[in-house]
């Protein structure tokens, strides 16, 4: 008998080992696939000198391109998207979304006027808005809540550092390919180079594609991942939910929107405002700004879990309030961005709102995974990326339209900074006032989570 039992408790510990490797193995996919669609969004912000050379577009265009293009349309398709995922499988809507946004790349690269452009990013945006509720649904089905945490921290950690190197790769190819075009065959030599640029990022798609149909579909219980008691006794469609919790969800996700704001404002517009500025090639600023993005990341998935260690007072509501810390400092390195007098001086400042930002955005997924009942979970999350699609439509137009009035070369730093101080503060105000809502959403949906705090 204790045989028996000693073999079946290795055959439990072997399955767990292999469901642990599969686990692993999901993020990783999920991982390397944010990192692709980040390559392709960056790609968009440096490729914009390019377009006003080559083919004549105004400030306003470039705004409405990387703003209304990507933003509105991927706000409008975020909640069906995350509306299906949960009804008929995350990991086919992700695929999906996958060849969509492949698609729209390689089709953007052969488009010659502001509607054809416009169209193709369109088809970029519908085809990411789902990554972010799906990604973040996907990880509690994968993991147990005991290894959630640092997988997220993980997972938003390398999506984040993937940007950086996305723009320092993307900087480095448009150098790459400027001084190339000898090398190509004669059908291509007369290309532009962002043209040539859109069509390399769109070439891995479909093994992209393959990869995610390959990803193990878990279901872990407990905790924030399954459905329980509570859950049962929680609404079941999304208004009603949405109506009790609003309180909640405002603080955040306005909080979120106003971070948004902010952070999309020096990503879209520092490949035109520096080369403007201080006179340095487009595609140098890069290879500066990814390098700063990357110590950004790096320092503020660092930031976060070194915080949480730190307080251990009540490990429910702490990620919010570490979140408000971080949040309320960001205001004071973009109040030195008008004040810059070099291009190494805006990518210092760059680095350090970013990591505080940053170290505030990557506490976030915890958080909006432990207020999402698991069967609304996609749609919860949704609003992630219906949230952030709102800041890239408002920053860009905002700041197209401001650097418009204000002469000078110098004129687009001051313009972001008009956009992104008052955003700042507005995020910091919001997040001060979430623990509170936040909790009592908390004992609503789930009281087990806060027993030990009563």
């Amino acid at each position: 008998m204790e045989i028996q039992i000693s073999r079946a408790a290795q055959g439990e510990a072997r399955e767990a080992r292999g469901a642990a490797a599969w686990a692993w193995y999901g993020l990783g996919v999920l991982l390397m696939t944010t990192l692709f669609a980040f390559v392709v969004r960056q790609m968009l912000s440096l490729i914009a000198p390019a377009l006003q050379t080559s083919l004549g577009f105004t400030d306003l265009q470039l705004g409405m391109l990387q703003g209304l293009g990507m933003a509105v349309f991927a706000s409008v398709a975020s909640y069906p998207m995350g509306w299906l995922a949960d009804r008929f499988g995350r990991r086919l809507l992700l695929a999906l979304g996958v060849a969509c946004w492949s698609l729209a790349t390689a089709l953007f690269a052969f488009q010659d006027s502001f509607g054809g452009l416009f169209a193709a990013t369109i088809g970029i945006a519908i085809g990411e808005a789902g990554l972010a509720p799906i990604v973040f649904a996907l990880i509690p089905d994968l993991f147990p809540e005991r290894q959630r945490n640092t997988a997220n921290f993980i997972f938003y950690g390398g999506s984040l550092l993937g940007a950086g190197l996305g723009m320092a790769l993307g900087g480095a190819m448009l150098q790459w390919l400027a001084g190339a075009h000898d090398m190509f065959p004669g059908w291509l030599a007369g290309i532009d180079s962002w043209r040539l640029a859109m069509m390399l990022i769109a070439l891995p798609g479909p093994i992209f594609f393959l990869l995610v149909l390959t990803m193990p579909l878990g279901h872990h219980g407990g905790g924030a991942g399954s459905p329980t008691a509570a859950d049962d006794a929680a609404p079941r469609d999304f208004i009603p939910y949405a109506t009790a919790h609003w309180r909640t969800l405002a603080c955040i996700f306005g909080s979120i929107f106003a971070m948004a704001v902010a952070m999309t404002s020096g990503l879209m517009w520092f490949p035109l405002a520096l080369p403007r500025a201080f006179g340095i090639d487009p595609a140098t600023v890069g290879v500066g700004l990814g390098t700063a993005i990357v110590i950004a990341t790096v320092a503020g998935v660092l930031l976060a879990p070194l915080m949480l260690r730190l307080r251990r007072r009540d490990a429910d509501l702490d990620p919010v309030r570490a979140a408000a810390i971080f949040v309320a400092l960001t205001p004071l390195p973009a109040a030195l961005l008008p004040f810059a007098a070099s291009a190494f001086q805006v990518y210092a400042i760059a680095a350090v709102q970013g990591a505080l930002g940053i170290a505030a955005s990557s506490l976030m997924p915890g958080v909006l995974q432990n207020l999402a009942p698991p069967h609304l979970r996609s749609r919860v999350l949704a609003l992630l990326g219906i949230v952030n699609a709102l800041a890239l439509a408002v920053s860009p137009l905002a700041i197209g339209w401001i650097s418009g009035l204000i002469a000078g070369p110098r004129g687009m730093l001051y313009a972001i900074t008009i956009v992104s101080l008052p955003a700042l503060v507005a995020s910091a105000i919001l997040m001060a006032f979430a623990p509170g809502p936040y909790a009592s959403t908390l004992r609503a949906i789930r009281p087990a989570l806060l027993e030990d705090s009563l």
